[in-house]
């Protein structure tokens, strides 16, 4: 990857043996070679072949000039390359596209820099904890993860900023940083909307030259102001996203302003609702204006018990059925969060220092982009892809067509038994695999 010492703040540091892209590489094998954590690295193969004792990897984790998201862009470029160049990625029928979603980072120090309460979807109240926006890119074979950034919640009672005290914000670790400093700037994200850091991190995809059709993220991030980004970028792609059935108002082409549940009602009058018996769901479809830009609208509901969703995507030529199947690859995010919180310790760093924990998450990026490329080329790659079009179907099932298998085998008629929501239920299964061979006996019985 071309990585150099400069790259990682410097040929090496006062007081050091090791350089820090030596560090750098010591860091990335640590959980590869069975060390827990640094804390165990004294004790590691690794320590007797290189010196050093923890200190060496805890200070290099904790400086405050080292630029992790060029280097991450710098690492995921290169595989985004390697991939893309191959038979199989130009023969697939599902497109390439960045996907956008945030998840908790829980944890349990109250002195840790700008750590705070935020609200967790998942658990349903506040916890102790970061938001971790994240961004990947997917083919629906592969996702790489291309940028995050940290986030807090100011929270809105007055004297609890953060959901803390006066004196618990007090106590938490701070230092003096040159305001030139990257982790000066990537704090300087800490409250920024992540709308706002989304669209940043799209404009960053494009300078970098990623290929990407559609922008595939859920409810929380669909509004006027990103469809509005969206048309007004000068790289051609679509919007398609989750949108919520509340008081947005939409232009209908017969110039009445109505609600998502105005236009569903208004589509069942004229009998323009349809039944798909391949993903047995009921949908209708209509072309509205947002604010004023033209989107298409595809309402469904699965079971006669869920509510009804809605998507809504800026692509005015795509139809129910594919749009059903793009949007399905958005689950490789969630696939990620699950992976890189159970195997590689996403959520596990302690340290005080936000640069730490800046680097700790770039570190798992880094080692789950790697993995993933090796993961792409062991179970997908033919011998010299000479059967790939004789042998459809023999090769290992990826990411998209196992989760999509799961949604249209199990995850329906669980949800119609149990009669919860379908969405919560697949967010359960992803988080938590045990559940997954749960669902699948309940529906080998039903």
């Amino acid at each position: 990857m071309r990585i150099s010492d400069n790259d990682l703040g410097g040929v090496k540091r006062t007081n050091c043996q090791l350089t820090n892209r030596q560090l750098f590489q010591i860091i990335i094998l640590l959980p590869f070679l069975a060390v827990p954590g640094f804390s165990h690295y004294a004790e590691s193969s690794l320590s007797r072949m290189f010196g050093g004792k923890k200190d060496i990897l805890y200070s290099f984790m904790a400086q405050d000039n080292v630029d992790w998201r060029n280097i991450i862009w710098r690492v995921v470029c290169k595989l985004i390359i390697s991939v893309s160049i191959r038979e199989d990625y130009k023969k697939s029928h599902l497109p390439a596209v960045l996907i956008s979603d945030d998840s908790d980072l829980p944890k349990t120090g109250m002195r840790m820099e700008g750590i705070g309460k935020i609200f967790s979807h998942v658990l349903q109240r506040c916890i102790l904890g970061y938001k971790l926006l994240a961004m990947c890119w997917s083919d629906g074979r592969t996702q790489f993860v291309v940028d995050f950034s940290l986030h807090g919640e100011k929270g809105k009672v007055d004297g609890k900023e953060q959901g803390l005290t006066a004196r618990q914000r007090d106590k938490r670790f701070a230092r003096k940083r040159d305001k030139d400093s990257r982790t000066e700037k990537r704090k300087a994200e800490y409250f920024v909307s992540k709308l706002e850091r989304l669209k940043i991190m799209v404009k960053e995809a494009i300078r970098h030259h990623i290929p990407f059709e559609y922008l595939l993220v859920d409810s929380w991030f669909v509004c006027t102001d990103l469809v509005d980004f969206v048309y007004r970028s000068h790289k051609k792609f679509h919007l398609l996203g989750m949108a919520k059935m509340g008081n947005t108002k939409y232009k209908s082409e017969s110039g009445d302003e109505l609600t998502a549940k105005a236009i569903l009602n208004s589509l069942k009058k004229s009998k323009s609702v349809r039944y798909s018996r391949r993903h047995r769901c009921h949908y209708a479809t209509a072309d509205v204006t947002l604010g004023c830009r033209k989107v298409r609208l595809f309402l469904c509901r699965r079971g006669k018990n869920e509510n009804w969703k809605m998507l809504l995507t800026t692509d005015l030529s795509i139809e129910f059925m594919r749009a059903y199947e793009i949007y399905a690859m958005r689950w490789s995010v969630e696939v990620f969060f699950a992976d890189a919180k159970r195997v590689l310790d996403l959520a596990g760093c302690s340290a005080r220092d936000f640069s730490s924990q800046i680097a700790h998450v770039s570190m798992v990026v880094i080692r789950y982009d790697i993995l993933a490329s090796v993961k792409r080329s062991d179970d997908y790659e033919t011998i010299g892809g000479l059967f790939a079009d004789m042998y459809e179907g023999v090769h290992e099932l990826t990411v998209v067509e196992k989760i999509w298998a799961i949604i249209t085998e199990v995850i329906a008629v669980v949800a119609v038994m149990l009669t919860i929501d379908e969405d919560e239920l697949t967010a359960q299964i992803i988080q938590d695999n045990r559940r997954l061979k749960a669902m699948q006996l309940i529906a080998q019985t039903a």
